[in-house]
């Protein structure tokens, strides 16, 4: 799975960008509006983690070209505005959830899953089963003819 994370605090965005990366997500960080619209023209993501403070362009706007160009593309945004007309208006504007800093990472982590199994077919299910291999992905951990292992970030993105 591939996310963009489009924050332009140098701080915020490492600490979300490593904690994705040790979630065994492939990501790539952008810290403007314009870059962040260049990148999914270029690059199929599976998830954007947006700010609305940025440079060049707002977090609205880019969420707009996003609607326009990008369809059913799923954006969180991660912003320090909290007034609730901000929130309606982002989530009325097409976000598919809306969350506010400081957040705890281990939410974070859970809305991109429960984003992610809803894009993949409707089922709320965390387990992902093919054969006689099934993945636990809340757990990270794998079974496979009976045998369960806790799986590593490397051998869960691997897997």
């Amino acid at each position: 799975m591939r996310i963009l994370v489009v924050e332009d605090d140098r701080m915020i965005g490492a600490g979300v960008a490593q904690a994705l990366k040790d979630a065994a997500y492939a990501v790539d960080w952008v810290t403007d509006g314009d870059v962040a619209e260049d990148a999914t023209r270029a690059i199929s993501y599976d998830l954007v983690l947006l700010d609305l403070g940025l440079p060049s362009k707002d977090g609205f706007s880019v969420l707009n070209y996003l609607r326009k160009h990008q369809g059913q593309l799923p954006v969180i945004i991660l912003t320090a505005r909290d007034a609730i007309d901000e929130r309606v208006d982002g989530l009325d504007l097409g976000a598919d959830d809306y969350l506010t800093k400081p957040f705890d990472t281990r939410e974070l982590l859970a809305r991109i899953r429960a984003i992610l199994r809803r894009r993949g077919g409707g089922t709320a299910s965390p387990t992902l089963s093919n054969g006689s291999v099934q993945l636990e992905l809340s757990t990270r951990e794998a079974t496979a003819n009976g045998t369960t292992c806790r799986l590593t970030a490397r051998e869960f993105a691997l897997l």
